[in-house]
Parts: structure tokens; C-alpha cells; sequence
């Protein structure tokens, strides 16, 4: 198959085109014209530079494809960068689901987020069909990724194939600029005094991509798919990290109140840099909540399988060691 991914330098995008490569696939990426393309060149065979808010880059793209993977997204949460955010994740999202009507691509895979599915509300994980009750919360990040799957489906009514993947938060060895990972540098470093009360689905960045791949070559049209792993609560999850870091996380539990007072700190400070908060306003609403989540479907169907989180976890530490990062 002759398939178009969008974001394919990312953190999961250079996951997605190995394991497309991998499994045969004729690889094609619409990159931005900024971007290092140096992890992906070995395994796309062309590279088209422009931006997928731009129709005549992703038509150019599109042209002879049999499908197209989006996973170009902006993934800030701060409300500074509310036009940017909707005009990646929204506008850009509309602009590849009508390149791909136009240039007759015959499916469309959206890698979408659990951030468009919702929360659980009893401390049960949710499924695919669960109402999305993030809305009322006026989340940034959220509402503008429950909008670009909207986007995504439209085109169903056209006659193109649409499959949505929805995974959770991703962590694994290549992540060496991704916020999540880090946390596991600052445990060991001692700058972490505590942890929201809430919980989080976490799953390694190559499971996620065999997913993908799996939606691709087996998805139903108009289906979404939930891409989780081990549901855990901060607590757990700093612990966990902090262990494979060969240390002891000592933090206290974090009230929602006090972290509220931190992102307005951490948001006023980054007015002045222009360098994203670590905390903001939105991620502190939903530092409370439990997203947890059954990948139950995704198995069923795609077979999709995820490995022990211990076991990316350990992979992580071995790559933060390797690059000088973490010592013992």
C-alpha cells in the first residue's frame, strides 16, 4: 500500500513509518519545511515539504495514494496558543480529510487522542462509547481534538473509508523531548515534590504504533479504537519511574487547588519567555481526573497487544543512561 503520513517526525510518527515500513508499505511524508527529517529517511521514499493547514501542499502529497495517516498535531494545552492550537488541530485536520476526498484516496486513518473520548467518572475504565464529558470543562487541547475527529468522520459522507485511533499518553526510549518522559529525569534529580491525585493510561510509543498499523490494515470504517495501557495513578506512576531510575520518589499528593495557584504562576512566568509553561491552567483542571481506559476493542479487532509498562519503562532509563542523562 502507498500510504501518506502526516507528522511523521514526531515522537510516534518516526514509530509509525518504521513499523509501516516494516510490514511492506511505500511510505510518503508531508513534513514541515523546518523540519529534520534525518530518523525517518530510511524509511520513507519521499519526503514533500508544506503544511497541512496548506490544500495545495496536501493535494500535491496526497496525489496516488491508497491512504493517508494524520497524526500531525499541535499538542500544547496552553490557552496563549488557543489560534495555533485550533488551526493545526482543527483547520489542519479539515484540510488533509478533503485532500484526501479530492485526490480519491479511498481511507483515511486519524490518530486522535483519548483527550476526544473523556474521563471516568466512577474509576472504571471507559470504551470507545462512553459520552465526552471533557466538554464541560472548557479544555483547550480537548475540545479542539474532540473537533478534528469530527473533522476526520465528515468525509465519510463522500464515500471515503474513515478509522480513528484514540491512544493514550505515550511513553518509551526515543523520548527524550517528550514532557512525560522527563518527569522520570526530574524524579531523580529531586525536583518533584508531589503528584496530582488523579490517574492517567499509559502506553509504550511502539504499541501504540503497531496499533496504528493494525487500525490501518484492519480497522472498520467509521470506528474509533482506544490505543490504552496500564491505568495508574500519579502516585504509582512517579513511584515506578522513580524506581527504575534507581530512586526513591518521596512527593506528596498534590490538591487540585494548589495546582491551580502553580499553572497561574508557571503561565505568567511564560508570558515572558514565550517558552511553554510546564504546567498550565488546563492541565491542572484535569490533574484530578482518572483517564483510564480498555484498549478491549482495539484487541478484539486489530490485535492489538501492549507490553508491561515496567518494560518501557526500563528502556526508557537505559536510553536516558545511555545519552548521559541518568546516573546511578
Amino acid at each position: 500500500m502507498r500510504v501518506l503520513v502526516t507528522g511523521a517526525t514526531g515522537f510516534l510518527g518516526r514509530s509509525v513509518v518504521r513499523e509501516l515500513a516494516g510490514r511492506g508499505h511505500t511510505l510518503i511524508s508531508l513534513v514541515r519545511p523546518n523540519s529534520a527529517t534525518e530518523a525517518i529517511s530510511g524509511y520513507v521514499s519521499n519526503v514533500t515539504r508544506g503544511d497541512v493547514t496548506d490544500p495545495l501542499a496536501v493535494a500535491g502529497a496526497a496525489a496516488g495514494v491508497d491512504a493517508i495517516v494524520h497524526l500531525a498535531a499541535d499538542l500544547s494545552h496552553w490557552s496563549m496558543h488557543r489560534e495555533r492550537i485550533f488551526r493545526t488541530n482543527v483547520y489542519g485536520t479539515r484540510i488533509v480529510a478533503e485532500g484526501a476526498k479530492t485526490a480519491g484516496v479511498p481511507l483515511l486513518l486519524h490518530v486522535s487522542s483519548v483527550a476526544a473520548v473523556g474521563f471516568s467518572e466512577d474509576g472504571r475504565p471507559i470504551d470507545e462509547s462512553a459520552p465526552n464529558n471533557f466538554t464541560r470543562l472548557g479544555l483547550l487541547y480537548h475540545e479542539s481534538k474532540r473537533l478534528a475527529e469530527a473533522e476526520a468522520l465528515d468525509v465519510r459522507r463522500y464515500g471515503l473509508r474513515v478509522v480513528v485511533v484514540n491512544p493514550g499518553v505515550i511513553y518509551g526510549p526515543r523520548d527524550l523531548a517528550h514532557p512525560f518522559g522527563h518527569t522520570m529525569l526530574d524524579i531523580a534529580r529531586g525536583s518533584v515534590p508531589g503528584h496530582p491525585t488523579g490517574g492517567l493510561s499509559v502506553v509504550d510509543v511502539d504499541d501504540v504504533a503497531a496499533g496504528v498499523v493494525g487500525a490501518l490494515e484492519r480497522g472498520r470504517d467509521g470506528e474509533r479504537y482506544l490505543l490504552a495501557g496500564e491505568n495508574l495513578r500519579y502516585a504509582e506512576l512517579f513511584a515506578r519511574q522513580a524506581g527504575h531510575a534507581g530512586r526513591r520518589y518521596r512527593g506528596r499528593p498534590l490538591p487540585a487547588a494548589l495546582l491551580r495557584v502553580a499553572a497561574t504562576a508557571f503561565e505568567a512566568r511564560s508570558r515572558l519567555t514565550g517558552a511553554e509553561p510546564r504546567l498550565t491552567a488546563d492541565n491542572a483542571k484535569i490533574a484530578p481526573l482518572l483517564m483510564w481506559y480498555t484498549s478491549a476493542k482495539a484487541e478484539r479487532e486489530l490485535g492489538f497487544r501492549r507490553r508491561p509498562f515496567d518494560e518501557t519503562l526500563a528502556r526508557m532509563a537505559a536510553a536516558y543512561r545511555a545519552a548521559g542523562l541518568l546516573r546511578d
